[in-house]
């Protein structure tokens, strides 16, 4: 009887039916493998309540849900890619002082971009969100500050370019919506 390789060397399109076999059970694993988990952040006077939404698989990515506590309406903002390596998940997140932001920065989720966090803020007001790098600057830090009432700071690219360091702002959130 002969053994699988030699019969591989008699076929020569074997090998590559066998590849592709095995690249068709990893990529049904990996899409059957992912797992939802939703992060839950309620805002200070208890009126709204911000969820991230987590699908992971082979990275995770995010959709973040802002609903009234009141109404049960809601403000949506997926993050999501067809592929699971071109969206974004989130690093930090937190309402301001006054409950009238929610704030969050981001990491792609397939690594594009390593400098850059982009960052988002949602007004409870306007019911919609906005980013922080298209009406301000590219964000090069996760680690934004709020200052009350709702103040944002935060650290973005050097006009000069990615090899100067980041210039600190502090953004009044309103101004984004304005």
């Amino acid at each position: 009887m002969a053994s699988i390789y030699q019969e591989s060397m008699r076929d020569p399109n074997l090998p590559l039916l066998c590849s592709l076999l095995w690249c068709s059970l990893v990529a049904t694993g990996i899409s059957n493998s992912s797992e939802s988990t939703t992060t839950n952040n309620a805002s200070p006077d208890g009126t709204f309540m911000a969820q991230i939404l987590s699908k992971k698989g082979e990275f995770t990515e995010d959709t973040v849900k802002v609903i009234s506590r009141e109404s049960g309406s809601y403000a949506e903002f997926a993050m999501t890619s067809e592929s699971g390596a071109n969206g974004r998940n989130v690093l930090k997140s937190e309402w301001t002082p006054d409950s009238k932001f929610f704030v969050f920065s981001t990491f792609s989720s397939g690594g594009h971009s390593s400098w850059n966090f982009r960052t988002f803020a949602y007004s409870v007001a306007a019911n919609k969100f906005a980013s922080v790098d298209e009406k301000v600057r590219p964000v090069t830090d996760k680690d934004f500050q709020l200052l009350p009432p709702h103040t944002l700071q935060v650290d973005t690219l050097n006009p000069l370019g990615i090899d100067y360091p980041s210039m600190n702002r502090t953004i009044d959130l309103v101004t984004l919506f304005g």
